[in-house]
This record gives structure tokens, C-alpha cells and sequence, in this order.
């Protein structure tokens, strides 16, 4: 989770001379002359410190411009989790002050809270002057860190560099995958690895039978209690342990509720990434193959099946640069193709798009396993203040029921997104209906 830092140099502009410098020539200027002029004296020494000021100003000068060097100790990070700004300032003799302050960005908060430091050059080292700030992202997706904007003055603030601005540095902030198990077997094992019980005979972990010995078994099979009996060598079978093909589908048409990050209430955009991370970790933990699919965010890529814990950092990339309701015209048909008729299909969605249901109910009519996990988060079941915006979620709420209602009787269930365990019931009726007796044709 922590690759090469990312930073960035840049040379600050060249010195010039303040207001204050300038005033204190002038001021210094024209108390000698008018001393000089009327025999003051007194206007003389009013004058002379200015003088001196201005004068030591400008013979300690420095002589070429500092240097600022940025870098983000992360390029990416999980949301909630912390890291540091460096900014690195090599200042030339001369430099007295210098200022550093990172600009805000969207869901990252910073501390000190405005981003701002002040050093003084005494407590550099070989004039290398260091400030850190720590920032800690609080919702996934791109967020872009800087500019850093730079001040050096030099002594009596005669002279001054900058301000000037670094680039900006990209951060990759990962969605923090919910947390989420199943007790009850994915459907369609297929595979030849993974911990899913097989329906055919095979090396595995679970007992099936006891048989006769035959050429080939293993010892450690031997079952000895049953061969002592019988007087003939019996030994252990078990069922294979395969595993399945999990697609998962996200629905990025829509992003509904306040946007408040990760110490807020969730939208249901964040309770679909958190849930497909989750899931992708839990799927590819147990020896799965996993495959996600994005509808209705433009230019996100399509992460073929896969396993191990590259792949899983393959699917939290994807799901970070989700862009929603970039694609209004996504009819679903790219997104969905490819899809293996063996595969587990399931679609987290809140399902207020009428387009995400056609999408439903074509992958159902393709025959494909399917089940759709509701992210709509439960804080928007209250109705608002607004008449007319109240008037409006009513009938989308209420269209919204008559679509799950169709989706259900054509045998696509629909669950809410719970957290662990919530796919457990589905899937094992699911299982059920697969071994349930059926009609053969003659």
C-alpha cells in the first residue's frame, strides 16, 4: 500500500525588494535630506535606523533563489488512513522566514487544520528548511493534493521569493471494503481450486463416502476401522473443492445522499464500492475468481476474472476512479458481455435508474445466477422537508418497489446490503433450488 513517493521541484522566483524596504529608503532618504536642509539634528536620528535597516538589507541579500521540494509520503491510501506533506526548502544565505501553506481539497483534512506552517531558518539544517503537514483522506476516489505555495524573506523583510506554487500530486484514495462473510457456498463451483464443496468426487477436505481400496489412492486415505472389519482395505473419499466465478456489477448511475465521507453517513455510491471491495476481498480470499464490471461511469475499464491479492488491488483501483453519472446513455450491453454462462452474477445497485433494472432483467433472461444487493442507504427512506421534493421520492419510492417486485417474480432476488452474512439466506436458497428434483424429457 505504499509505493515510491511521489514529489516534485521547484525553483521559486528570484528576490526582489519589499514595500517595507522601499519605505525605509525613502523614509531614511528624506530625514537626512530634510536634517541637512533645516539643521535637525533630531530628524537625523529619526532617519538614521531606517538607514541602517535598508543598508543591511541590501548587503545581506541573498544572491540566487531557494529551491521547494515536495512530496506526499503516500501515493495511495485507504480512506480514513493518514499520511504527510513534506516540503523541503533550500534557502540560500541570506533567508531569514519562511512561509509554506497546501492549498484544501475536497475530502482531505489536514493538520494543522489550514495547512500553514511558518519556519524560521535558524532551524534548518545546512539550510534546508522542513515542514510537514499530515492530511488524511476521508472519502475514496481521486484526490488531488496542492499547489504547496512558498515565501522566503530575508532579514528585516527587505527582500523577499515567492510567493510561488509546487505542481499538484495525485493521491489514490482506496475504499475501505465493509466488512462481510458468507457461511452458506457460492453457487456453480467450477473451478480447480478454491473451498467451495464440489459436487463430484475429488481431492478435497470434505468426507464423501467409504469405498474398496483401489490402485492409485493414497495411503493416508486407508480408512483402518472399516478395513479391520471387513477384512478388505476400505479408504476415505471426499468431494472436490472447486470454486466459482463472481462478477461483480456496480451501478454508478447515481450517487444519493449527502456526501459526508467516511465519519459521515454513507451515500449509496459508498455503500456500493465499500460492499463490491468486501466482496471482492472476501470471493478472492477463499480461492474465487472475481470480475468486476462499471455501469454508467465513463471510461472506467472492465477488470477481467482473476485471483490472488494483485487482482484484489486490480478491482480497488477500478472501483477509486468510478466517475458517476458520467454515462447516462450506458445501456449496460458492454458492460455485461463476456459473461460466462457458469458465473455468479451479483449487482449492487440502489436500483432508481430504470436503466439498471433492464439491466437486471436482461442478465435474469440470459439465465444467468443473479442477485441484486439494494445499497440505497437507509437515512434516505425519510422523506424531506421540500413538497415538492418529498411529492417526487414518493413516486420514485413507489416505482422503485413495483420494479423489485418484477424483478423478484421473475426470479432475480433483491436483498439489502446489511454487512456480513447479508447474501447468506439468498444464497442458500439458491443452492436448494439447484438440487431440487426436476422434470426430464424423453
Amino acid at each position: 500500500m505504499s509505493p515510491r513517493p511521489a514529489h516534485e521541484e521547484t525553483e521559486l522566483s528570484t528576490w526582489r525588494p519589499t514595500s517595507a524596504h522601499f519605505r525605509a529608503v525613502l523614509l531614511g532618504a528624506a530625514g537626512a535630506l530634510a536634517a541637512l536642509l533645516l539643521r535637525r539634528p533630531d530628524l537625523l536620528v529619526i532617519a538614521t535606523p531606517f538607514l541602517v535597516v535598508a543598508t543591511w538589507s541590501w548587503v545581506t541579500r541573498p544572491d540566487r533563489p531557494p529551491t521547494l521540494r515536495t512530496r506526499a509520503s503516500h501515493r495511495s491510501l485507504r480512506e480514513g488512513e493518514g499520511g504527510q506533506w513534506v516540503s523541503q526548502v533550500q534557502v540560500p544565505p541570506g533567508g531569514e522566514d519562511v512561509l509554506l501553506g497546501l492549498a484544501p481539497a475536497l475530502f482531505v483534512d489536514y493538520a494543522p487544520a489550514l495547512g500553514v506552517t511558518s519556519v524560521a531558518v535558524e532551524e534548518a539544517v545546512a539550510g534546508l528548511v522542513t515542514s510537514r503537514v499530515a492530511f488524511r483522506p476521508t472519502r475514496w476516489g481521486v484526490r488531488v493534493l496542492g499547489p504547496a505555495v512558498c515565501r522566503v524573506s530575508s532579514s528585516w523583510g527587505g527582500y523577499v521569493s515567492g510567493p510561488s506554487s509546487s505542481g499538484e500530486l495525485r493521491l489514490l484514495v482506496l475504499p475501505l471494503p465493509a466488512v462481510f462473510d458468507e457461511a452458506a457456498p457460492t453457487p456453480h463451483p467450477e473451478g480447480l481450486v478454491g473451498m467451495h464443496r464440489a459436487s463430484r468426487v475429488g481431492n478435497g477436505t470434505e468426507f464423501a463416502t467409504l469405498r474398496v481400496f483401489q490402485p492409485g489412492d493414497r495411503l493416508r486415505r486407508i480408512h483402518w476401522p472399516s478395513s479391520l472389519r471387513t477384512g478388505t482395505l476400505h479408504v476415505s473419499s471426499t468431494y472436490g473443492d472447486e470454486d466459482s466465478q463472481v462478477v461483480l456489477l456496480i451501478d454508478a448511475f447515481s450517487d444519493l445522499g449527502p456526501r459526508e465521507g467516511i465519519d459521515g453517513r454513507a451515500t449509496s455510491l459508498d455503500l456500493t464500492v465499500r460492499a463490491a471491495g468486501a466482496m471482492a476481498e472476501h470471493h478472492l480470499g477463499v480461492g474465487d475468481r472475481v470480475g468486476l464490471r462499471v455501469v454508467g461511469s465513463a471510461g472506467t475499464p472492465r477488470v477481467p476474472m482473476g485471483t490472488g491479492q494483485g487482482h484484489l488491488r486490480r478491482a480497488l483501483d477500478v472501483l477509486t476512479v468510478i466517475q458517476p453519472a458520467t454515462e447516462r446513455h450506458d445501456d449496460g450491453e458492454w458492460a455485461t458481455a463476456g459473461i460466462g454462462t457458469g458465473a455468479f452474477v451479483i449487482v449492487l445497485s440502489p436500483l432508481i435508474d430504470p436503466a439498471m433494472v433492464d439491466v437486471v432483467a436482461r442478465l435474469g433472461a440470459r439465465g444467468l445466477t443473479t442477485v441484486v444487493v439494494d445499497t440505497i442507504p437507509e437515512h434516505l427512506e425519510q422523506v424531506g422537508d421540500d413538497l415538492h421534493s418529498a411529492l417526487a421520492w414518493r413516486l420514485r419510492r413507489l416505482t422503485r418497489e413495483a420494479d423489485i417486485d418484477r424483478l423478484t417474480a421473475a426470479g432475480i432476488p433483491v436483498v439489502p446490503w446489511r454487512g456480513p452474512a447479508s447474501l447468506d439466506i439468498v444464497l442458500r436458497d439458491i443452492g436448494r433450488r439447484a438440487r431440487a428434483p426436476r422434470l426430464a424429457r424423453r
